[in-house]
């Protein structure tokens, strides 16, 4: 289960090998990880490694550590954040479920923040210059033919309609999914919306905004990442990719 490590990245090496038989089921919630003494020879790293490492993984929520009672796992579910998408991601082989909250996730928030620009935004410069940002976007999206390059510069589009909401908790936190996911875009661009629907809706979402109508916004949003949803499950051919139901 465990291998020995390189002397550079020492520390970011055990957190990864460890992480990864954390999320992967092999330390379930509630066990805990083998005594500092034993980690460190079976990995033949130093103690002051090990220990960087362990606290990298109390500060991803996945393990508590106490004196006395050792290095217990923690329900990451409970006390994980956002940060851990990026490292459950490659497990999704076998978790085609991650993949299809992901896309849940990604239309719940995406039709909320275009419903959220069109309320606010304003008729002032700041108003005009985001409208100009998301033309000049959709102008790039117009030329790329590209899946990958065609998928970056839709979830530029969407950070730019999250600075249109005025909220900056949501703006954080869609800036946190993208780095987070980053290293998987690829797999994601290939599972996205076909090239000509992404160019419409950014067009009709521009003018949605324009005009100031959040029932229209919240519907080109909508529509448009339920499709990449549901392209996603028939590309995938697994039945926990299917979309689950949502509220209107």
């Amino acid at each position: 289960m465990l291998k020995p490590v390189e002397k550079q990245r020492v520390a970011e090496e055990i957190a990864e090998q460890l992480r990864s038989l954390i999320l992967g089921g092999q330390y379930p919630p509630g066990s805990k990880l083998p005594p500092e003494r034993e980690l460190s020879k079976r990995l033949r790293v130093n103690r002051a490694s090990l220990r960087e490492a362990l606290k990298k993984l109390e500060h991803l929520g996945l393990v508590r550590i106490r004196q006395g009672d050792g290095t217990r796992v923690q329900n990451f579910m409970e006390t994980g954040g956002i940060e851990l998408v990026q490292h459950l991601l490659p497990l999704a082989g076998g978790k085609p479920e991650l993949i299809r909250d992901l896309l849940e996730f990604r239309r719940i928030f995406g039709r909320e923040l275009a419903r959220l620009a069109a309320a606010r935004i304003s008729a002032d410069k700041d108003g005009k210059d985001g409208i100009g940002k998301l033309r000049a976007l959709a102008d790039r999206a117009d030329q790329v033919g590209g899946a990958l390059e065609l998928f970056e510069l839709d979830f530029d589009f969407y950070v730019a309609i999250a600075q249109l909401s005025g909220n900056q908790v949501m703006l954080l936190l869609i800036n946190t999914v993208r780095d987070g996911v980053r290293g998987f875009m690829p797999l994601l661009a290939n599972l996205a919306a076909p090239g000509d629907s992404v160019r419409k809706h950014h067009r009709e979402l521009i003018a949605a905004l324009e005009k100031g109508d959040v029932s229209t916004a919240g519907r080109v949003a909508d529509e448009y990442l339920r499709l990449g949803a549901e392209l996603a499950a028939r590309v995938g051919g697994k039945p926990e990719l299917q979309p689950q139901p949502l509220p209107d």
